[in-house]
């Protein structure tokens, strides 16, 4: 007896929003939501493209999962996930970190092509079937739960600013979803080489029902509100509808992608589906981004006709054919003339920007943006915040100012700095306490013995977890909050 996957989908744009820059895909094996943003940007085209790139691992998957079997086994390299080894879910890791690895290079290449799709990225997030067990993928704010026994479980965690603070104990759940930087996410696949994905495996039993969605729903609905409807057990259907309903009367303000799917014993098999923009689109062999004109033998009735000379245009219109030398001067001047007009109202947006970035050792608000152009910054320092050293801050978000953080006006500015002089303050705290700790000699009882403490209890191992990969190509990711 085999476990499988039973599975409905839905994708739509919303209440707001005029597009829908979400995709999903479904199949036996595979089981994924992505998130497009990015806006004018091509929030639409990154979803989908991430997506492709899955639905074609999917099409390959068990010669893919083979393939770095082998690679796995004849490496030198010692097995990095101790004695659980849960056999084939490493190598299916190994194989959807190198698709997400693929799916950025194309992002890459996609913008080098067309620089107006700077800016595009998307969240991926979902299960892959592997025997008794789900890998798990995710990168972004899209979210993946289980429902197990009527509880509702968070299998995925947001890589957002406002899960932080969550984390943190500074603001609640319900308060995430009004604070002023719910949209601002930390890690998305949008061609950088910095943001790898978190992946894990989960064990699964006949019964649970799985849940991935955009934030669509999650950024508007609070877990405690979805948690009865998926629980109830009722038709998956009805259980979409019902959560997208939620997600209405939140506002809707986003598109609402959700993937719900049963485990079952030997259930029926599903066909694979796309979803949303991946399925919009068209395919990866159907997507124009630039303008294109059909060029045909003849017109709609079929009467060739030869066509008219330069001098036959002119005589016919009355008008004097311009002299070559006044030809060159306009194909010069006119295309200086848009530049330069170009030029100024690009020059003028930017100054409307925004963002935090270094100051010297320090933190730093900055309007214009953070590049140069002959020499001259497109940057103008307005102020320096002489309380957070850069140095001072965790690794994670030292990096984030030193690549900059666009924020939309002077209070998410003010806001955003005054968290990350928080932070600063907490490890400078922590490194302190630390230093104290190393200074100061630990008494040791006579007999050499280390005595237990009494108060100390063995902590509760969680019901449901996602169990983290170490593998050869799998980067081991380090907490934003860790000092």
């Amino acid at each position: 007896m085999a476990l499988t996957l039973s599975y409905d989908a839905h994708s739509e744009i919303g209440l707001v929003r005029t597009n829908n820059q979400d995709s999903a895909y479904v199949s036996p094996t595979m089981l994924m939501v992505a998130d497009g943003m990015g806006g004018a940007a091509a929030g639409d085209l990154a979803s989908a493209i991430a997506t492709w790139e899955l639905e074609r691992t999917d099409a390959d998957l068990d010669a893919k999962i083979a393939a770095a079997r082998t690679e796995r086994e004849a490496s030198d390299e010692p097995s990095l996930v101790g004695d659980d080894d849960p056999g084939d879910v490493v190598d299916v890791l190994t194989v959807l970190a190198g698709t997400l690895s693929r799916a950025n290079d194309q992002l890459i290449e996609r913008v080098e092509d067309d620089p107006a799709l700077a800016g595009m990225g998307t969240t991926v997030c979902g299960f892959v079937l592997a025997d008794h067990r789900l890998a798990v993928v995710n990168i972004g704010d899209s979210r993946a739960y289980l429902v197990r026994e009527g509880r509702l479980h968070r299998v995925t965690r947001d890589h957002s600013w406002v899960q932080t603070l969550v984390d943190e104990g500074k603001i609640t759940e319900d308060e995430a979803l009004e604070h002023p930087h719910k949209n601002l996410v930390l890690k998305v696949l949008n061609g950088s080489t910095q943001h790898e994905p978190d992946l894990g495996w989960l064990d699964i039993q006949a019964g649970d029902r799985l849940m991935i969605c955009s934030d669509g729903l999650c950024g508007l609905v609070t877990d405690a509100a979805m948690a009865p409807v998926l629980a109830a057990g009722n038709a998956r259907t009805h259980t979409i509808d019902a959560l997208v309903d939620l997600a209405h009367a939140a506002g809707g303000y986003d598109n609402i992608t959700i993937v719900l799917a049963d485990v079952e014993v030997d259930g029926p098999i599903g066909t694979p589906e796309a979803f949303g923009a991946a399925d919009n689109l068209g395919g990866p062999d159907n997507v124009e981004h630039t303008l294109s004109f059909a060029v045909t033998d003849a017109d709609p009735e079929g009467v060739h006709e030869r066509p008219m000379t330069e001098e036959e245009r002119y005589a016919l219109s009355g008008r004097r054919k311009p002299s070559a030398w006044l030809k060159i001067g306009l194909g010069v001047l006119v295309p200086i003339l848009a530049l330069v007009g170009g030029g100024t109202a690009w020059y003028q947006y930017t100054q409307t920007q925004l963002f935090i970035g270094p100051a010297q050792e320090y933190v730093g608000l900055y309007r214009g943006v953070p590049d140069r152009i002959l020499g001259q910054n497109l940057a103008t320092l307005l102020q320096r915040d002489a309380e957070t050293r850069v140095a001072d801050l965790p690794p994670y978000y030292a990096e984030r100012v030193k690549a900059t953080i666009s924020v939309a006006d002077s209070a998410a500015a003010s806001s955003t700095m005054a968290e990350l002089r928080d932070k600063a303050a907490r490890c400078v705290a922590q490194r302190e306490a630390r230093a104290r700790a190393t200074a100061t000699p630990t008494p040791v009882p006579t007999d050499g013995a280390p005595q237990p403490d009494p108060s100390a209890s063995t902590p509760a191992t969680p019901e449901v977890s996602v169990t983290p990969t170490p593998s050869p190509s799998v980067t081991s990711i380090t907490p934003p909050e860790d000092c």
